[in-house]
């Protein structure tokens, strides 16, 4: 697995560099449109280490910072708003775009550190079985769900509930996840579950769907499912997270095609983001580290509270 991770990660970096470049050949953007809309840099950072830190989709950050916008409260100048101003469907895509380079970076980062380095310690270290049933039973439905989703559903949903609902998702999500890291904050190694069982393999598939459709309507969804899911199994936090961040960038990188193709995609603010996003799913690793997991999700849950209480009161 080393030697394929090492051989795959140049070839996805490539591509990603494609990726951009073909965003900005279809796109109006400008030096002085880059100066004006600045800020989507720094956002694209914070969503990136929130999702690959916690495996918490990088939405739960973009999503709330395009609200705002759009309300009034971030402050653009006139001549750029047409690029900036996001309708509740655009956001999502644009959430979707920014995920796809973000969450890969990430997803490569967690693959070195499992696969190559070696660095987990040993008990933490989970048979490939195990691993390999948490990353492809979510997908096994997750995959055909969110396609199902965003062909028969997301064209036909009204943008205003789009938006309702992410509120009281993230709200919900938000506090559920704060509650939750404190009331699991000790996992002695004698309680860690290293064997995936049947039990959370039928669980992992209807999750999967679950998130399939949840991620399809907000561009987040099925990774904080499965992280919350198998955390709460008490599997490492490590495992929980990295399989989590791979899961999400596959659902992402599958539905970016239909916001494509649907014209939802404004690719000024997302050409602008990634950059800061492949940053952030760089170094989120090193900050997960940093400040611990409880600490990283923690203040995970804090934004996500807070930003759905936000969106709420506005």
């Amino acid at each position: 697995m080393a030697r394929l991770v090492r051989i795959w990660i140049p070839i996805h970096l490539v591509l990603l560099v494609i990726g951009w470049i073909l965003l900005f050949r279809g796109s109006d953007l400008s030096l002085d449109a880059v100066a004006a809309l600045w800020l989507f840099f720094p956002v694209g950072v914070l969503g990136a280490i929130i999702a690959n830190a916690t495996g918490t989709g990088g939405g739960v950050v973009f999503v709330p910072v395009f609200a705002a916008l759009q309300d009034g409260a971030i402050m653009i100048a006139p001549e750029f708003r047409r690029l900036a101003e996001l309708g509740p469907k655009e956001s999502v895509a644009v959430s979707f775009a920014i995920q796809c380079f973000g969450m890969s970076v990430g997803t490569l980062t967690w693959a070195w550190a499992i696969f190559v380095k070696d660095s987990l310690p040993w008990k933490e270290k989970v048979p490939g079985t195990t691993l390999q049933g948490v990353v492809f039973a979510p997908l096994a439905l997750g995959i055909p769900v969110l396609l199902f989703t965003q062909i028969f559903i997301v064209r036909a949903v009204d943008g205003a509930s789009l938006i309702a609902w992410f509120k009281v998702a993230s709200l919900a999500l938000g506090v559920f996840l704060l509650v939750f890291t404190w009331v699991q904050r000790r996992q002695p190694a004698s309680e860690r579950r290293l064997h995936l069982t049947r039990f959370d393999l039928y669980m992992l598939l209807i999750l999967g769907a679950a998130g399939g459709f949840v991620t399809a309507l907000f561009s987040v969804g099925i990774g904080e499912f499965m992280a919350i899911y198998l955390l709460l199994r008490k599997y490492p936090t490590r495992i929980a997270i990295a399989a989590a961040v791979w899961v999400s960038v596959i659902c992402v990188i599958t539905g970016i095609w239909f916001n494509i193709w649907a014209g939802f995609l404004r690719p000024e603010v997302a050409l602008i983001a990634i950059p800061g996003a492949m940053l952030g799913g760089f170094i989120a690793r090193i900050i997960a580290g940093w400040l611990g997991p409880l600490w990283l999700k923690t203040l995970a849950a804090l934004w996500i509270t807070l930003s759905a209480v936000y969106l709420l009161v506005t």
